[in-house]
């Protein structure tokens, strides 16, 4: 509405550090110690652990809120990065290593789900890995700090959906055509909408 005032984000402390939320709960936790009471306090039944591929599409390993632990802080969890491009078949180990600052309780689950984003490392070494989306990211923040750039850069995804699930057309002596067709929600079965 015109004339009034927008609603400042609603903000929260949490680990000594504040955060401004627009949605409610995600919180940012910045402790083992912390993180342990904040499943407790949260109800939190499962972990989520959250990655980006290459190509920026969204990966995930959950795991019960029980079995989540220093140990994982730690080691990590294993995962084969040749499933989604990150390594080749024969060398696909690899781990993510949660980041305690990007925690947040996630309002899609149906159980409390506590999401962790985290950075892929080579399984063996615990070397960062130099394609990982994130490192890629944190390596570039690093280079404009010190070239006096910039203090921090913000990285967002792009979003993008397809209106038709198929666009077909035929081009031939006395006949052309184009038919696009999207699904419906009418038992399953796409319909065309419009054909030229």
């Amino acid at each position: 509405m015109a004339g009034q005032a927008p609603v400042p984000p609603r903000r929260e402390r949490l680990g000594g550090r504040e955060h401004a939320h627009v949605q409610d709960p995600p919180s940012a936790v910045a402790s083992p110690q912390e993180l342990q009471a904040h499943l407790d306090q949260q109800h939190i039944q499962m972990v989520d652990l959250k990655f980006s591929d290459l190509w920026g599409r969204w990966h995930h390993v959950t795991i019960p809120a029980q079995g989540f632990g220093p140990h994982i802080l730690r080691d990590g969890i294993g995962f084969d990065g040749s499933s989604v491009g990150l390594k080749s078949v024969k060398a696909g180990d690899m781990v993510l290593l949660p980041d305690l600052s990007a925690a947040f309780k996630d309002p899609f689950w149906e159980v409390p789900t506590l999401s962790l984003i985290c950075s892929a490392y080579e399984a063996d070494t615990k070397q960062s890995f130099p394609r990982d989306p994130r490192n890629i990211a944190m390596r570039v923040e690093q280079v404009m700090r010190d070239a006096g750039v910039a203090d921090e850069s913000r990285w967002g995804p792009e979003f993008e959906f397809y209106v038709f699930d198929e666009v077909a057309f035929e081009n031939a002596t006395n006949r052309a055509s184009t038919v696009w067709t999207a699904a419906k929600q009418t038992g399953g079965r796409p319909q065309a909408d419009m054909a030229i």
